[in-house]
């Protein structure tokens, strides 16, 4: 199984959240489940997290290249589907709370959101865009996992539909909590996601 990852926070975040994704995604990578492998979508990286990757053979990292440098965010946004049906990605998992425009319904789409107080936007402008990010990227994606109950109300409050969503916690009272078993049932999602796909082809 393919799986491509919004990574910036895995390859930029110093803090709780790039901890929660690089010990997912290298928790996932090192299941040892046969022909998985992950696929980094980052805007840039910092060294010492492309080095956290580097003992595992089945993580790949890409970013922006060419004319795309210039506008790494727009590359994230809108330029990445290509490269998802080249590389025959079966699901995309979005771990900052977005998921890039114009992804084709073959891939599977996964978002995993925080809650309120990780949004940080210092303008009006700033936080319409987001606004109408977020409302695109509830909509189009196939599960919305809150890491908390309390996560899960916010997103029911926002208008996201019950069905999409997953609460997946670490159960020790720390929305962060990252662990063998959280990781575990991040792969199951997967998994069911990707068998309904196929019972429809």
């Amino acid at each position: 199984m393919l799986v491509g990852y919004e990574a910036n926070n895995a390859m930029r975040n110093a803090g709780p959240l790039g901890d929660y994704s690089r010990g997912l995604i290298s928790r996932i990578a090192n299941m040892h489940v046969k022909d998985f492998r992950a696929l980094l979508f980052s805007t840039r990286m910092k060294d010492e997290y492309c080095k956290y990757f580097s003992g595992d053979s089945n993580v790949s990292t890409y970013l922006p290249v060419g004319a795309s440098k210039l506008l790494p965010e727009a590359w994230m946004r809108y330029r990445l589907n290509p490269w998802l049906k080249t590389e025959k990605v079966k699901v995309f998992h979005g771990l900052n709370e977005e998921l890039p425009y114009h992804i084709g319904r073959e891939v599977k789409t996964v978002i995993t959101c925080y809650g309120a107080k990780e949004h940080h936007r210092t303008s009006l402008m700033d936080m319409l865009l987001w606004h109408e990010r977020m409302r695109y990227s509830f909509s189009a994606a196939d599960a919305v996992v809150a890491v908390s109950e309390e996560v899960k109300q916010e997103l029911l409050n926002f208008g996201v539909n019950e069905s999409k969503i997953v609460v997946i916690s670490g159960g020790t009272g720390n929305p962060y909590e990252m662990n063998d078993e959280v990781a575990a049932r991040y792969f199951e999602l997967y998994q069911t996601l990707v068998k309904s796909s196929d019972s429809l082809t």
